[in-house]
């Protein structure tokens, strides 16, 4: 804290007042009853979701573009943008027929495997949270109910990727991993989509949760310089 004051020449009672409200924030973290403090969980994952803005974004294009050629179908990086998610960069597979290109387009969490893949590091009380207000439905087979969604969730921890079939609309479907930073926190998903009638199709879809996985984890390692 009189360092802190020392060099914003603010008083110590004012820059303690702040530190504290940080530390609520985990922005910093008090070590010591001497009043040292260190940058906070808060910071660093703050700090390595804002690395994929300007940087994952692009070094994500030719880790998208090998995943879309050995599945056949458009890979996409998605992030979360307050409380919706926005699909960031999308690199088509080889081919006539491509579903949209999404890049900078918003959408509803629930609705997609990108978003649902964000909400497996989520706690109980924060999916909740989320569907107070409650979930719109894009089709019939959107999620709209707490129960459905905590489904989800559950699936999603146990296995590390979502699934969405026909749920933001009727004829795509969609698989996502979420992208970790160095402290755990989901900073980003990848995720692969395409017309329901070919995607999975006959595919073993154990090897296609296998490949998403695991460009996700290539794609988290980059956070940390890896």
């Amino acid at each position: 804290v009189t360092e802190v004051a020392r060099t914003t020449g603010l008083a110590k009672s004012t820059c303690s007042r702040i530190l504290s409200s940080l530390d609520d924030l985990g922005i910093v973290e008090r070590i010591d009853a001497a009043g040292r403090y260190v940058i906070g969980s808060g910071l660093r994952a703050l700090a390595a979701s804002g690395a994929p803005a300007g940087v994952l974004r692009d070094l994500a294009r030719p880790y998208l573009r090998e995943l879309a050629g050995r599945l056949g179908e458009s890979a996409a990086l998605a992030m979360m943008d307050g409380g919706e998610g926005l699909y960031v960069v999308q690199v088509a597979a080889p081919g006539p027929v491509q579903v949209t290109d999404w890049t900078g387009h918003r959408f509803p969490l629930h609705t997609i495997a990108a978003g649902q893949a964000f909400m497996g590091s989520w706690t109980d009380e924060s999916v909740a949270d989320y569907v107070a207000d409650g979930l719109e439905a894009f089709t019939a087979h959107t999620v709209t109910t707490l129960v459905g969604l905590r489904q989800r969730v559950g699936e999603v921890r146990r296995t590390g990727v979502a699934w969405t079939v026909g749920e933001f609309s009727e004829e795509i479907t969609g698989v996502a991993a979420p992208v970790r930073d160095t402290v755990g926190e989901a900073v980003a998903s990848v995720t692969v989509y395409g017309p329901g009638y070919r995607f999975p199709g006959d595919a073993d879809t154990c090897e296609i949760e296998r490949l998403v996985v695991e460009t996700a984890e290539r794609m988290g390692a980059l956070l940390d310089g890896g």
